[in-house]
């Protein structure tokens, strides 16, 4: 299995995001294969970039923002070119 970079990881935790609906870091964590501390530098980095929020029903709970769903639509599209001409992202 090849290591994810950062965008990997970043596109991974919106992608759980976006079909599970609002999750604890725990939970996060766990679907996405990571420790709670790494998860947590993480968490930190995506709300600094408004691409999660907190949930306001559940405030200790991260959803994704819309802005978190163009960065996935975006990496999804930059993936595909890249493989499409051959390129390595890792």
């Amino acid at each position: 299995m090849d290591k994810r970079n950062r965008f990997d990881i970043v596109a991974d935790i919106l992608t759980v995001l976006e079909k599970e609906g609002a999750m604890y870091k725990t939970q996060i964590a766990s679907k996405c294969n990571l420790d709670t501390r790494m998860l947590s530098r993480y968490i930190d980095m995506l709300l600094d970039a408004n691409l999660i929020m907190r949930a306001r029903d559940q405030p200790r709970a991260f959803i994704i923002t819309d802005e978190g769903k163009r960065y996935l639509m975006l990496y999804s599209k930059i993936k595909q070119m890249l493989s499409d001409y051959e390129f390595n992202l890792h």
